[in-house]
């Protein structure tokens, strides 16, 4: 299926990270009519753009009449209606993932696995959940007037995550992106080991910290990358009070004028901190706030990939061992 929208993107992101045959969004219910398919991201060309879920009715339909979350690891004959897929199709689907979203939509995610969705994975939706509705709130905003240039980046970082061409190069064009929407001059990626004094510069651009650096390793006691990975917690500077020393004092990088540096959390541990800033003061609006919290979950859901797969490849090294 082809990815028209920001919303497509992010269902497109959502289906990589679960594994999933089909990830699809319903609006609120308007006048009591049920609610109606808002877009949808598919392996197949099964899904039913027309489908209206009624509360109570089925699984999705579970849902929006709950109002709460729901997974089912082996769907029987007795939860087979889903109200997504069009009638002419027998699906195969075992399992199933569903959340409501603030607005009154529902977001609904399913497998040709069973039990497809771990406890870790379960969490994931909820997070999902949230991108959408801000990325909608964004799209609102961008109608009244506002410049589509983070809406138009968004589909970019989910087309070049879809396309994962390696860690480093994934880095090397994620940078220009950012930089690109934004108008920061510079961006960072870091990572720590939990509970190391010392994190990675893994990438930068344009290339500054690491120029002429023996080691890429820093302390993190020395600087606010550093404060970041301690406190887990966001540092939005707009430098009109005073430069950022975002490197503390080092010889040869400036102490930059506006600064943004955002955890990138997996497993509810910051194992990343994404930074951009310029040597110029200037504003940082919520939109721009809210496209680079979107970039650094992207980020997040990267890595969580990455780990997951690792964790796999040591558990299969550990069980041919044994043999």
């Amino acid at each position: 299926m082809i990815v028209k929208n920001p919303v497509e993107s992010i269902l497109a992101l959502a289906a990589s990270v679960f594994d999933a045959y089909s990830v699809v969004l319903f609006e609120a219910p308007h006048n009591g009519q049920g609610a109606q398919i808002m877009a949808a991201y598919s392996q197949g060309d099964h899904i039913n753009q027309n489908a209206v879920i009624q509360p109570g009715k089925g699984l999705a339909g579970w849902i929006l009449r709950n109002r709460s979350p729901i997974v089912v690891g082996s769907i029987d004959e007795n939860q087979a209606y889903l109200g997504y897929y069009k009638e002419d199709w027998e699906p195969e689907i075992c399992s199933f993932l569903g959340c409501p979203l603030p607005d009154g939509g529902i977001l609904c995610i399913d497998s040709c696995q069973k039990h497809a969705f771990s406890p870790e994975k379960q969490k994931l939706i909820a997070v999902f959940a949230d991108m959408l509705s801000q990325v909608q709130g964004m799209e609102c905003r961008a109608d009244g007037g506002m410049s589509a240039d983070y809406l138009h980046a968004l589909d970019h970082l989910v087309e070049i995550r879809q396309n994962y061409p390696g860690w480093k190069n994934y880095l090397s064009k994620v940078f220009p992106i950012l930089l690109d929407a934004t108008g920061f001059t510079y961006a960072a990626f870091a990572s720590r080991v939990e509970g190391s004094s010392t994190y990675i510069m893994e990438g930068e651009s344009p290339a500054l910290l690491l120029s002429g650096q023996k080691s890429n390793e820093f302390s993190v006691h020395n600087d606010i990358i550093g404060w970041v990975f301690r406190n887990e917690e966001a540092i939005y500077s707009d430098g009109f009070s005073g430069p950022t020393p975002v490197f503390g004092k080092r010889e040869g990088v400036p102490s930059f004028g506006s600064t943004v540096c955002l955890p990138v959390t997996v497993n509810k541990s910051t194992c990343g901190v994404l930074c951009l800033a310029m040597e110029e003061p200037r504003s940082i609006s919520d939109e721009m706030k809210t496209f680079l919290r979107l970039a650094a979950d992207d980020l997040a859901r990267l890595l969580e990939v990455l780990s997951l797969r690792y964790r796999v490849r040591m558990a299969e090294k550990a069980a041919a061992e044994k043999k």
